[in-house]
């Protein structure tokens, strides 16, 4: 999810993926550079983060543990593949667009 002014409210704390009992969630942090302040809200954000949706059972455990209120299930349904490749979702799936800031 997007803040209000449309920064990515994710500060790669690490949470969710700990509470992944699937152990579906990876990610890597980094820290914001100077220019980004529009971007990522936080000092800290997660520069790669993937969801293997072949491995995630949708038990939301992952939005519970967010303190930031960064990840939502929604009623999006994860899309037919032949390729294992195509169910790891990365930033480019998950983050919302910017025009669609309202949740």
């Amino acid at each position: 999810m997007r803040d209000e002014k449309g920064a990515e409210r994710c500060t790669a704390c690490g949470l969710c993926a700990l509470a992944c009992p699937a152990e579906a969630i990876t990610m890597t942090a980094a820290e914001r550079k100077k220019g980004e302040e529009n971007l990522f809200r936080e000092e800290k954000y997660a520069a790669v983060y993937e969801i293997n949706m072949l491995r995630c059972i949708f038990c939301g455990l992952c939005e519970e543990a967010c303190p930031k209120e960064a990840i939502f299930l929604t009623e999006d349904m994860v899309s037919s593949d032949y390729q294992r490749t195509g169910f790891i979702y990365g930033k480019d799936k998950l983050v919302m667009p910017l025009e669609d800031k309202a949740h």
